[in-house]
């Protein structure tokens, strides 16, 4: 079982990888890097409850090429995320996880969820690293790791910067992606009207 934030079907390759996919935003991050933009998902247990089966099914239903893991920080939860990530595969669904961690620093459970993942975004976010303009990274120093599969060799797009802005029925307003100073004045202007 893992605790999370929200999740989403989602299709923009920029962002969140290639193709239909559940992107789970975990509940909980001990790594606590300067400048993160998810703040809101630092405190550990205050999301929602899914199992391997509930995940599997969400992917089922919505015909999902795969799930990309995001937070947070998802290894933080390695022991139920393992359980949901085999049960992925075993499906043929692929696995992108984004982790704060690099490999040498893991053990056990989370090396296991990482060795699982098809393509990975490695490293802590670095606000003196800070470049918005990568594909699914936001500083420099953060690495794309891919293993054999369909990701193997997988090229990233850089030279743009994405955002989606959402807008529910009941008013709440959110950004995903990059926050540029752009997006961030075009936020402004949207929540001023």
């Amino acid at each position: 079982m893992i605790n999370y934030s929200d999740y989403t079907i989602i299709e923009n390759e920029h962002l969140y990888g290639p193709g239909k996919r559940l992107l789970i935003f975990l509940q909980g991050c001990s790594l606590h890097c300067k400048g993160c933009i998810n703040k809101h998902l630092w405190d550990f247990g205050c999301g929602k409850n899914a199992t391997a089966d509930e995940i599997l099914s969400i992917c089922k239903d919505n015909a999902v090429e795969g799930v990309t893991l995001h937070g947070g920080e998802p290894l933080d939860q390695a022991n139920g995320l393992l359980e949901i990530v085999i049960l992925l595969k075993r499906h043929g669904f692929t696995v992108i996880l984004f982790t704060g961690y690099n490999k040498k620093e893991l053990r056990g459970r989370q090396l296991s969820v990482w060795k699982m993942a098809d393509l990975i975004i490695s490293g802590r976010f670095m606000e003196e690293k800070k470049n918005l303009y990568m594909q699914f990274r936001g500083s420099t120093n953060q690495k794309i790791i891919t293993h054999k599969g369909p990701y193997k060799g997988y090229k990233p797009t850089d030279g743009k910067t994405v955002a989606i802005f959402t807008l529910n029925e009941d008013g709440h307003f959110t950004i995903r992606g990059f926050h540029s100073e752009e997006i961030e004045e075009l936020k402004q202007s949207i929540v001023r009207k």
